[in-house]
């Protein structure tokens, strides 16, 4: 009789509605994202960490504006150059890391005050977040690299879309520029 009663009461915790895990999928159920909605920088800056970690070059597209213009600038250079990127070489940037053969993972870092503010140079309604990340590890099969970022700063603009349908705020967000200097 105690066998019977415990079997029913986990099978009861099993099959109660709202019981168990959030992330049940099953058909016609929609697929769990693991992503944020960019409803805000803040999460597109998640969402562009998972994405790198991952390789992931669609949601990498989903990230960055049709309109986006990066730029390096290495002033540690004898002879420094600015070097600037688009959409595509983002894109393309993450689909190399993707088919490399050699390189495991990579790892980048957060860094823990990221302080968003509106840049009285940008057009209205852009957000600048400035020094998001601390360190980008990258392992290969023989080495892992590391990347401290103390003498890097960087800037990503982000660019609202309002109205968006897809968001709960009505507006979604994307980085519209992005700006490294590496200083001595």
């Amino acid at each position: 009789m105690r066998l019977r009663i415990g079997i029913a009461v986990v099978m009861a915790a099993f099959l109660t509605p709202g019981c168990g895990s959030d992330h049940v999928v099953g058909p016609g159920s929609p697929p769990v994202s693991k992503y944020p909605k960019l409803i805000n920088p803040y999460s597109v800056l998640d969402a562009l960490q998972i994405a790198y970690q991952d390789k992931d070059t669609t949601e990498i597209k989903a990230l960055y504006h049709d309109q986006y213009d990066g730029s390096s600038i290495d002033q540690t250079d004898p002879a420094p150059a600015t070097v600037t990127f688009t959409k595509a070489n983002e894109v393309a940037h993450v689909s190399a890391l993707r088919h490399s053969s050699s390189i495991g993972s990579i790892n980048l870092t957060s860094g823990p005050g990221r302080e968003r503010f509106s840049d009285g140079a940008d057009p209205p309604g852009w957000a600048t977040i400035r020094n998001p990340f601390t360190a980008i590890e990258i392992s290969d099969a023989t080495t892992t690299r590391t990347v401290d970022m103390a003498h890097i700063t960087m800037e990503f603009k982000f660019i609202p879309k309002t109205p968006d349908s897809s968001s709960p705020t009505d507006t979604t967000w994307k980085i519209i520029r992005w700006t490294e200097v590496r200083v001595p």
